[in-house]
């Protein structure tokens, strides 16, 4: 169940870094993603409720698609039979690939010089580099509360804009601490998400949906009614949808001071009674 959900949240992370702006639409600010352009453009995005389609016309007029009656002339069909003069929509399905696929040919039949889908999106990457403390909040059985440092690299994707509502996150972190205390090194897959998305200024949340941890800590071992003091070393994946939140401020053009408050809460790791102390201040710049 874990690989299949992994499998799926990878093939998501890749749909965040197409091509994608902000487009007002009937009082709607839209992320819409561009599929393919010409004469006819298509666009979708995908709602909590699922995926949404819209076609483009040359004069930007912006229309959604809807599956509606075949009989019913606000359905998809029939606007696309209005806009493309007629053409048969005869097996067309109500789709991302159909609609894709019938848009292309109807732009190919209609320039000669089409070429086919946008131009290729270049993904582009931002470094951050990071320092701060954690209690571990979603470790349970700790011995106590304390607080111990923590360094952190993150590769951030994102497309070809240079403030995206939505990325990408690999992230390596290793914590430390002293004698018998816990220590990890946690490999991560994130999605970011901002929520206030200005010029010089973003907030956002993330979720780290996929960890591979390995760890070591001291732990009490029974032999022979003798308790001895074991370093004991593990490694486990997990699927933990952990939550955080962090905000960047702009010092250059190309790099950012971040703030992240992070494992404040996961949907799949109970939390250890301890109040949540995750900070990290870093340094984040444009590769």
């Amino acid at each position: 169940m874990k690989k299949s959900l992994f499998v799926y949240l990878l093939f998501a992370l890749g749909n965040i870094l197409n091509a994608q702006e902000t487009y007002a639409y009937k009082g709607e600010n839209l992320e819409l993603i561009i599929a393919t352009e010409g004469k006819l453009d298509f666009l979708w995005t995908t709602t909590i409720t699922g995926f949404r389609y819209f076609v483009r016309t040359d004069d930007d007029l912006i229309i959604e698609l809807k599956n509606g009656q075949v009989t019913d002339n606000k359905s998809y069909l029939a606007v696309l039979q209005n806009l493309t003069d007629g053409r048969s929509t005869e097996n067309l399905k109500f789709n991302k690939a159909s609609l894709k696929r019938f848009v292309k040919h109807y732009n190919r039949v209609t320039n000669l010089g089409y070429t086919g889908d946008v131009k290729d999106e270049k993904i582009n990457f931002r470094l951050g580099l990071f320092a701060g403390s954690t209690n571990h909040p979603l470790v349970e059985n700790l011995v106590d509360n304390s607080s111990f440092p923590q360094f952190a690299a993150e590769l951030e994707l994102y497309g070809d804009t240079d403030n995206p509502r939505n990325s990408g996150l690999l992230q390596i972190r290793n914590t430390f601490g002293s004698g018998g205390d816990y220590k990890s090194l946690e490999f991560s897959l994130g999605y970011r998400f901002r929520i206030i998305k200005k010029k010089g200024f973003n907030l956002y949340v993330h979720n780290r949906f996929a960890t591979y941890n390995t760890y070591s800590r001291d732990r009490e071992v029974v032999l022979d009614d003798i308790i001895t003091i074991q370093r004991q070393k593990e490694s486990e994946f997990d699927v933990p949808f952990i939550f955080g939140i962090g905000a960047d401020f702009k010092v250059s053009k190309n790099s950012y001071i971040s703030l992240i408050y992070d494992r404040f809460f996961a949907l799949n790791l109970n939390n250890n009674d301890s109040f949540p102390v995750d900070i990290m201040i870093g340094y984040k710049f444009k590769l």
